[in-house]
């Protein structure tokens, strides 16, 4: 699908999940990080980490003129780079100079599923239940509110955690498992990711909403 940017507006915020790769059919992009940051124009591509990887994106995105993306999912994204020699190439380069990054895909103890599951377990009532058919007492705009994300990049992400079995989305309904479960995976999480990282051994130390949301969930 092709999309229409006007002046100023933002594509892609750091650290956010987006399952396409965007193509500039007309006008220019600037891409932002903490350390860098550079002009796309036409022909030029980005969000391959997330297409094809469940990366978060490595800058924020915002276009600098009246723009025209074209959003492909992977399967539609491999036919592009399967008939684009230029940019297969150009693919090749920007992963090989990638190759250190820092940035982790998507996991079941990562900040974001992390962030996600914390949204939602205070407003869990059924204790057991091992895959999400439980219907979590929060709605969509409230828990992307809550996890400060916008509704179209919490669907995203709720797109590519679901795989976890944590949390998923049916039919516009946040669905769940048991409390039990996911008090376990907090439980994993200040284990081997917060307490390590206190002890410098491994880890990433902590996510400030974490002690509130241990309190409130009861865990």
């Amino acid at each position: 699908m092709e999309k229409e940017f006007l002046p100023g507006e933002t594509v892609l915020l750091t650290g956010e999940f987006s399952p396409y790769l965007f193509l500039i059919k007309r006008g220019s992009v600037k891409l932002e990080s903490k350390d860098e940051s550079f002009l796309l124009s036409e022909d030029d591509f980005f969000g391959e980490e997330g297409c094809f990887f469940g990366k978060p994106s490595r800058f924020s995105v915002t276009v600098g003129e009246e723009t025209l993306l074209q959003l492909m999912e992977s399967a539609e994204a491999e036919e592009f780079f399967a008939g684009n020699a230029k940019a297969s190439f150009a693919l090749f380069m920007k992963n090989s100079a990638r190759a250190n990054d820092k940035e982790e895909p998507l996991t079941e103890t990562g900040p974001q599923h992390i962030r996600l599951v914390a949204g939602v377990l205070p407003y869990v009532v059924e204790k057991g239940g091992a895959d999400p058919v439980n219907e979590a007492g929060i709605d969509l705009e409230t828990l992307a509110a809550q996890i400060e994300l916008t509704t179209d990049k919490l669907l995203e992400l709720l797109n590519f955690s679901k795989v976890f079995g944590y949390v998923s989305l049916v039919d516009g309904k946040i669905l769940t498992c048991g409390k039990d479960k996911l008090s376990t995976l907090f439980k994993k999480y200040n284990r081997e990711t917060v307490f390590a990282g206190a002890k410098g051994e491994k880890g990433a130390g902590t996510l400030s909403f974490l002690n509130v949301v241990n309190k409130k969930a009861n865990i």
